[in-house]
């Protein structure tokens, strides 16, 4: 128990030493920097400090221009031109009538159109006829040997007596034989109606046809 109380106290003691030097540490490290920092400054700072008081020089205006002689006046402001467009007078229109006489137009007459000519074309007249033609067919031995049969057209101009004028062929029948016995027919017996204009007889150009054949037994 002795060495135990013992050594407690050296330990305090060492403790105490230990403290005191940390303290005077301190105490030289803050005498150093004060003494390092105020000699710095001395030597950074200038030693003598001047002052100079600097006047403001006023700035010197140019003299005003002098003023004109008296007899000389200054020349009048220029002013432009103004240009002013003057209108013509406008003439007053003038109300002008004009009349127009229109023609009456004028009246053709009326354009009567020809009348038409009332035309009758001729015709057999069996009653005024001076026999058949079949006769002469039957009076010609040889048509009847050869059984010839056909049609033929006679044109004839018929005259105001109802004769036929200049018999002649318009269409054969394709037999000689038949063809001269239609124009011998129709000049010697058969009779015809002859054609008017306007009621009036006119000779006129007909056409009929004729046909033969044998007579059937």
């Amino acid at each position: 128990m002795a060495l135990t109380a013992q050594a407690e106290q050296q330990q305090g003691t060492k403790r105490t030493v230990i403290m005191i030097l940390v303290i005077l540490l301190h105490v030289a490290c803050l005498w150093a920097l004060q003494n390092g920092l105020a000699r710095r400054l001395v030597d950074i700072l200038p030693k003598d400090i001047k002052t100079e008081i600097i006047k403001e020089e006023k700035k010197e205006e140019p003299p005003p221009p002098p003023p004109p002689p008296p007899d000389q006046a200054p020349p009048p402001p220029f002013v432009p031109p103004v240009e002013v467009a003057i209108a013509s007078p406008m003439e007053a229109p003038v109300n002008t009538i004009t009349t127009t006489q229109e023609k009456p137009p004028a009246v053709t007459p009326p354009v009567m159109a020809p009348r038409q000519q009332v035309v009758t074309g001729p015709r057999v007249d069996m009653k005024k006829s001076l026999g058949s033609c079949d006769e002469l067919y039957n009076e010609s031995a040889a048509l009847k040997r050869d059984n010839a049969a056909g049609s033929v057209v006679v044109r004839c101009t018929i005259a105001s007596n109802g004769r036929c004028n200049d018999p002649s062929v318009a269409k054969g029948s394709g037999n000689e034989a038949i063809d001269a016995l239609g124009t011998r027919c129709a000049k010697e017996l058969l009779r015809f109606v002859p054609g008017t204009v306007d009621g009036a007889v006119q000779t006129q150009v007909y056409e009929f046809k004729l046909t033969f054949k044998p007579k059937e037994r």
